[in-house]
């Protein structure tokens, strides 16, 4: 499954902060391979979506949501727990599935296209997530 995790605050940007997007600094993912937060400036992307969303303890609406198109991300703001489970199966077979928290202001997860995701609130919390799809070259 195509997903990345880290925090923003503690990304090495080279001092500017700038964590997704073109800079040659977004290519460094978890496997050295790439990122799913780099995109060639010549690259170009459509459907573009950001979600502010503010999540109460508990709340019921991290069920039965849609396979995922393009590359997503979500991004802790402020404090909370924000747990998103993935799996390339709607079925979610515990054998194939993979857990990200997020706990401290900035934490994100990055997920590529074919990706179910469910998610929990375990303590409220304000979620910021991008939505795009690039366009394949």
């Amino acid at each position: 499954m195509q997903i990345e995790t880290g925090n923003a605050g503690k990304l090495d940007t080279n001092g500017t902060g700038w964590f997704l997007g073109f800079s040659e600094w977004t290519r460094s993912g978890e496997d050295g391979a790439g990122s799913l937060r780099y995109m060639p400036v010549d690259c170009r992307s459509h459907g573009l979506c950001m979600k502010w969303m503010v999540h109460p303890a508990g709340d019921p609406r991290g069920i039965d949501k849609p396979v995922s198109e393009g590359r997503t991300m979500s991004i802790l703001i402020g404090s909370g727990r924000f747990r998103i489970v993935f799996s390339e199966s709607k079925d979610f077979p515990p054998e194939a599935t993979r857990e990200i928290v997020l706990s401290d202001s900035g934490d994100f997860a990055t997920w590529g296209e074919g990706i179910y995701h469910r998610y929990a609130v375990d303590a409220g919390c304000t979620v910021l997530t991008l939505r795009w799809i690039p366009d394949e070259r």
